[in-house]
């Protein structure tokens, strides 16, 4: 049949927080070439996304940028938990405009009076800038410089892109996402902070084995290696 195994008719509704989207979505077409499966995606804040699922019930897929994001639907009932898969890490970095104009090399940098820095407070990076700035040691500087507090990752990344700040503490993956805008400015292993993007089948799934096989498709040689391209790191 076409180098085909078999043929897959079935539409699978899938739900993805909008910094993770671009891996499953490409993984996605893969999946289609090969089993003919067409997948819709509602694509967001993680936030909104689970509180869709729960109001209308519906949906076969839920990826979010980390684990207890995850979990919170899981415990709303909304995710089964024997079917989350780790689809890869992404670690913490200080992003900058392109070319670095400030020449901005660590933490400390960013405690320098005058620097502007951009921060999330939602979504999978919550917290992240605590952990990064206390274990620099920079927390009370690092603080007074931050002047934008984005809702997810679409509008930190979007600081920097529209050159709203000279900084932003976020993934390295969003390089690979903005390479005309973006630098990186790698972190020493003793302040970085990893946290896996998770995917898992919805309570209310009508394609449940369909989902299975897609997520086995995701954590499969093929799967990694399109993660990866996009800058996720491999998990075991």
């Amino acid at each position: 049949m076409c180098g085909k195994e078999y043929v897959e008719t079935k539409q699978s509704p899938c739900f993805s927080a909008g910094a993770v989207a671009p891996p499953i979505k490409r993984c996605a077409e893969e999946f289609k070439a090969k089993f003919g499966t067409e997948f819709e995606f509602t694509v967001g804040k993680a936030e909104n996304l689970i509180e869709e699922i729960a109001e209308t019930k519906e949906g076969d897929l839920l990826t979010c940028g980390s684990e207890f994001i995850l979990d919170h639907a899981q415990l709303k009932g909304l995710v089964l938990k024997e079917t989350r898969r780790s689809l890869g890490s992404r670690t913490s970095a200080i992003l900058v405009q392109t070319r670095n104009p400030k020449k901005i090399k660590s933490m400390s940098d960013l405690a320098k009076e005058g620097m502007n820095v951009g921060v999330s407070v939602s979504g999978c990076l919550t917290g992240v800038w605590d952990d990064l700035a206390t274990k620099a040691g920079y927390a009370e500087q690092i603080r007074k410089n931050t002047v934008a507090y984005a809702d997810g990752c679409g509008e930190l990344m979007a600081l920097i892109n529209k050159k709203k700040v000279d900084a932003i503490l976020g993934w390295d993956a969003f390089k690979n996402l903005n390479m005309q805008t973006m630098d990186i400015i790698e972190l020493p292993e003793d302040l970085q902070v990893h946290r896996s993007t998770a995917i898992g089948v919805i309570t209310f799934s009508k394609n449940k084995e369909l989902s299975k096989k897609f997520i086995v498709f995701l954590v499969s040689e093929k799967g990694k290696k399109i993660y990866e391209e996009y800058g996720w790191h491999h998990v075991e």
